[in-house]
């Protein structure tokens, strides 16, 4: 073989390391980017679960706040809240 034939043949066997090299970074980072889409996905659910809990509590708040805003309706005061001992039939003040 001729100088040169030695020097392609080099040459053609760099480039093909050098491709299988990069289709196995090329598969890396697909991996890590399928990865970060299934966060983002699970993120995405997690915030819809989050806001609906959100509006939840919010309606809750809003109930509360018309209750006694509109109907003048106040939390009862200690001495008026009664506790029901279900187990003995019997009640029970609160304190």
């Amino acid at each position: 073989m001729t100088k040169l034939q030695l020097f392609m043949l080099s040459l053609v066997l760099i480039s093909a390391a050098a491709v299988v090299a990069v289709r196995h970074q090329n598969r890396l980072a697909f991996v890590a980017l399928q990865k970060e889409e299934q966060k983002r996905v699970d993120l995405q659910a997690e915030w819809g679960r989050l806001m609906l809990e959100k509006a939840t509590w919010t309606r809750q708040h809003n109930v509360a706040d018309t209750a006694k805003k509109q109907l003048s309706m106040l939390p009862p005061s200690p001495d008026k809240i009664v506790t029901l001992d279900l187990a003995s039939d019997r009640k029970v003040e609160a304190q």
